[in-house]
């Protein structure tokens, strides 16, 4: 796992000045706390920044060819990597080393860009032939990793985080208008955009092509959709896959030869990826835990701590457990804005956390992301229907009422009713299912997820940490978006099919428990608190937020008055979140 950036001079000026990556791989070392690399062109710089997992002496980047033509920059884990290697040796293909970058070397000279077709992996990489003078870049099929790019006055530049490209003197610090309504709607930015007008985000399961001068976006694989896809499936044999296939996928992540973990929270997810990965292990696994104090005191029975002691000791783990005060909570709102590089949700925050905490421990965690995108685990499901028009999707059941805030000027210049209408309604109808649940949970792999995926390498890779996500290996998702819903949402029961491939597995208690979000503070006087800041930085004439919202709808929406005198706490509650996020974002980034 690492850091990635470069700089293509198109115009081939030739006055590339070399301090520029010099500064992106230092704002990259958290990423790559072990190890920097430099390759330089005349017009071309590659850097990397490295944290070593896999074949510690020899895995050092830029990684290049035989003949030097071909120089590599990755960030990620091909967990594939060595049935390709015995593969491609037997193509003819000589090998120095035992780690996976050497394999898309060789891959991509095997199979050229449709190298990535033949990984099973979380990848985000540059590749640089200099015989032909093409920048090859390319995503995994989820998104898991991130890769940032822009364009301008004739140099293409990328990296892993978007904070090693504002260090470019021909980047500015603008904001993406857009993005503000559309943060509002869903918490991530729609169509490959971010909070910044000028950087976009290579989509997952996408390649990018520069060859002279010119960008070619590539998609090489979405989700399988089967339109009637619920005859072929019956329910204990699409259960027992679900375990088959989710053993060999936690099994391929165990592949590290540095100390690793998983997260366990005591919920469904986290224990089912816990119970098979201690199964391959021959040493007791690392379990990491984390709750507030006053979460603890208030929920008592319900607590995550109660059932992550339940595993821990049927599954004889190495179990770490940390309790935080609500104010550490609070206290790291911007630096964690800085990393995130995006206004943040609620739960951010803990997980950069536990991340601080357990990178003493482990380089590697596995972790249970994604398994709520593809079975239907939010409570969102619960309560809402097919007939729900597409503005009021289940995880934006308070857009209508919060885009009545916005100022006048931000609804006509970003148009943005029409604009997150149109761009759902293409991806409803590409992903049209004749089972309407199904449907919104492509949808939500497709647009929620990366929101969660970019969380989870930001907050893990802060503290040079690995994160890996086992549910999200491209088979089991192939497999599970076309299982029928009711089988996902069963009544009120959620993630039912998951629920019946782990009956065997766990305790009736984990399997059954409700699902909880992961850890904030709850804390009723830090809530009155938060809505009050949230208030007054509309009602100022001195916030970075101000003129994009309406001051006296703002203050009946926080007093619940005239039109919104209907509104619930919880919207209140995520609102006010969102406002200071949104203003923090602005001065962490002097936008």
């Amino acid at each position: 796992m690492c850091g990635i950036c470069g700089i293509l001079d198109i115009k081939e000026t030739g006055c590339m000045d070399p301090v520029c990556l010099d500064s992106m791989v230092r704002s990259l070392a958290h990423r790559g706390p072990d190890g920097s690399g430099r390759y330089r062109e005349i017009n071309f710089a590659l850097g990397h920044t490295r944290l070593s997992i896999i074949d510690l002496k020899h895995g050092s980047q830029p990684m290049c060819n035989e003949d030097r033509s071909v120089h590599i920059s990755y960030n990620g884990e091909i967990y594939n990597f060595k049935e390709l290697k015995k593969e491609l040796e037997q193509k003819g293909h000589v090998f120095k080393t035992e780690c996976d970058t050497e394999v898309i070397i060789h891959g991509y000279e095997e199979w050229d860009i449709q190298c990535v077709d033949h990984f099973n992996g979380m990848f985000a990489f540059a590749l640089w032939n200099s015989r032909s003078q093409i920048l090859f870049l390319s995503r995994d099929r989820l998104g898991i990793k991130p890769l940032y790019y822009c364009l301008h006055d004739g140099f293409f530049a990328f990296a892993s985080e978007i904070k090693a490209l504002l260090i470019l003197p021909w980047i500015e610090s603008r904001v993406n208008l857009q993005a503000i309504p559309e943060y509002l709607f869903c918490t991530g930015i729609l169509n490959g955009k971010t909070m910044f007008s000028n950087i976009e985000s290579l989509p997952p399961g996408h390649s990018l092509l520069v060859e002279d001068g010119e960008l070619r976006l590539i998609e090489y694989w979405d989700l399988p959709i089967e339109r009637d896809a619920g005859d072929s499936f019956v329910l204990p044999e699409a259960a027992e896959s679900i375990l088959g296939l989710m053993n060999g996928s936690v099994k391929r992540r165990l592949m590290s030869d540095v100390s690793f973990g998983s997260l366990l929270s005591g919920g469904l997810d986290s224990s089912f990826v816990c119970a098979l990965a201690s199964t391959h292990t021959s040493q007791p696994l690392k379990t990491f835990s984390m709750e507030y104090s006053k979460n603890a005191f208030i929920n008592k029975l319900s607590s995550d701590t109660k059932y992550a002691r339940l595993m821990a000791e049927l599954f004889k783990t190495d179990h770490k457990e940390y309790i935080f005060d609500p104010e550490e909570y609070h206290q790291i709102f911007e630096q964690v804005t800085r990393q995130v590089e995006k206004p943040i949700e609620l739960t951010t925050s803990s997980l950069y956390l536990l991340y601080k905490h357990l990178k003493d421990d482990v380089k590697v965690v596995l972790s249970g992301e994604g398994a709520d995108e593809l079975f239907g685990g939010y409570f969102f499901f619960l309560e809402k229907n097919s007939s729900d028009v597409i503005t009021e999707f289940p995880w934006a059941p308070y857009y209508r009422e919060v885009s009545w805030l916005l100022s006048d000027d931000i609804k006509r210049e970003t148009r943005f009713d029409e604009a997150i209408n149109t761009h759902l309604s293409e991806l409803s109808k590409r992903y049209f299912a004749h089972d309407a649940l199904n449907g919104i949970l492509r949808l939500f792999i497709k647009i929620y997820l990366l929101e969660m995926l970019e969380r989870q390498d930001k907050t893990s890779m802060a503290w040079g940490v690995e994160s890996r996500v086992p549910f999200l290996d491209h088979g089991i998702v192939e497999f599970v978006v076309n299982i029928p819903s009711k089988w996902k949402l069963n009544g009120k029961n959620e993630k039912f099919i998951l629920k019946e491939a782990g009956r065997d597995l766990l305790p009736s208690g984990i399997v059954e428990r409700k699902k909880k979000p992961f850890p904030f503070p709850i804390d009723p006087q830090s809530i009155i608190r938060q809505k009050k800041q949230a208030n007054a930085l509309v009602q100022s004439d001195s916030s970075r937020i101000a003129h994009y919202f309406k001051k006296k709808e703002t203050d009946d929406f926080f007093k619940k008055r005239n039109r919104f005198k209907h509104i619930d706490n919880l919207a209140v509650f995520r609102t006010s979140h969102a406002l200071i996020s949104l203003e923090l974002w602005h001065k962490a980034f002097g936008v």
